[in-house]
């Protein structure tokens, strides 16, 4: 490699570390300010997840454990996750008829109107985004968004 070579790909690796970073705090940002408009509640992009990972179920009921599994996070974070969103009125935490050392997570009429808030969001995000580019662009668009998806996604799993 050429020192020309080198200066193009450190131009590169400093430019999309710019934009990688730029984009992911647009988007929380973005989702953020969107979802208090929308919903006049206080709710931070953390806790619309963690609702949206509750909602995300057929019944709309979820242990703590499989809202870590979805998060990818530990389960002593999602249970202090899961009873802030209890005190605030977003969910609801019952006793496991089955296991009594579990208890199963709900939505409350609050819940679910931020998970409806949130899926509205994001499918209106995608569709604006899609607006912005032709047929070619979006296949491209894609195709490096999968495989970038699918580098972090190994990054963690390991």
């Amino acid at each position: 490699m050429t020192e020309v070579d080198g200066d193009i790909m450190r131009d590169f690796e400093i430019n999309l570390n710019h934009v990688l970073v730029d984009t992911f705090n647009f988007i929380l940002k973005y989702e953020e300010t969107s979802l208090k408009k929308i919903l006049n509640i206080p709710v931070t992009i953390t806790e619309a997840h963690i609702v949206d990972a509750v909602g995300k179920r057929f019944d709309m009921k979820s242990t703590v454990s499989e809202i870590a599994n979805v998060l990818g996070v530990s389960m002593p974070t999602a249970t202090v996750a899961v009873k802030k969103l209890e005190r605030k009125g977003f969910v609801l935490k019952s006793p496991c008829g089955v296991d009594a050392r579990r208890s199963i997570i709900s939505l409350t009429d609050m819940g679910k109107k931020i998970e409806r808030a949130h899926r509205v969001f994001h499918e209106k995000m995608v569709r604006n985004i899609s607006r912005q580019f032709n047929g070619d662009e979006k296949d491209i668009l894609l195709k490096a968004i999968t495989k970038l998806s699918a580098f972090f996604k190994e990054k963690v799993e390991v």
